[in-house]
């Protein structure tokens, strides 16, 4: 039998709110979709809240570095 372990953090930022284009969502998931480990992508943009589904651990500066080069800067999780 194989196990896989799921884990979802979530992550406030700025940068992010309802006024931003589809191009700016894009582009964030396409950073994070990149770190090892992490299978999925879900963003609140009402509440600047950026949720990441991992399979794994995953290197934490990797997801920051990721929402930092989508031009996001994280303030709290």
């Amino acid at each position: 039998m194989i196990t896989v372990a799921y884990s979802l953090v979530t992550y406030i930022v700025t940068g992010l709110s309802p006024d931003s284009c589809g191009h700016c969502f894009a582009g964030i998931k396409g950073e994070l979709i990149q770190v090892p480990g992490v299978v999925g992508v879900d963003m609140n943009p009402r509440e600047a809240k950026i949720s990441i589904l991992t399979d794994g651990p995953v290197d934490e500066e990797l997801v920051r570095a990721a929402i930092d080069a989508a031009g996001c800067d994280v303030v709290g999780s």
